[in-house]
């Protein structure tokens, strides 16, 4: 998964190389169908004649490349980040600009212990890091209140 805002012409580095191997490992890859780091990561499974993809979507399909199998994760996006993230057994996100979004599914991906490479960067200052997810490090400071307030919301229907 990764930031609509990630503008790229090509997946970086690190990201292909992880990718390349899944693709060795003969891995399913689940990739949602929305702008920005999604086409990126279709358009190189695409250039790989990779066809072990499934494509995520919600209420329609916006970007399917490769002609892939889909699978719809419920009907918004939210919906379908959690679902694709309790269907896969480990990740690779891009985040950009500390979208919150993301930050809140790489809460659930560090609560659920699944391994993701993280790519982080900043538009602002130009800076990225690469590393695996930090069990220690907040993303989304808000992340348990918002849970908290979901499952009480849900307790009064």
């Amino acid at each position: 998964m990764g930031s609509k805002a990630f503008r790229a012409a090509r997946l970086p580095i690190e990201v292909s190389l992880k990718i390349d191997e899944a693709i060795a490992r003969s891995m399913t890859i689940l990739v949602g169908e929305y702008l920005g780091a999604c086409r990126l990561y279709q358009d190189y499974l695409h250039s790989k004649d990779y066809r072990n993809v499934i494509v995520g979507h919600a209420k329609s399909m916006r970007y399917n490349v490769g002609n892939w199998k889909t699978v719809q994760y419920g009907i918004d996006l939210k919906e379908r980040e959690k679902g694709m993230i309790k269907d896969c057994d480990s990740a690779i996100v891009i985040w950009t600009d500390s979208s919150g979004v993301i930050a809140e599914n790489l809460e659930l991906l560090k609560n659920l212990g699944k391994p993701t490479l993280l790519y982080e960067h900043s538009t602002r200052t130009g800076t990225t890091e690469v590393g695996w997810l930090d069990p220690g490090r907040t993303y989304d400071p808000y992340y348990h209140m918002k849970e908290y307030f979901k499952k009480k919301k849900q307790q009064n229907r």
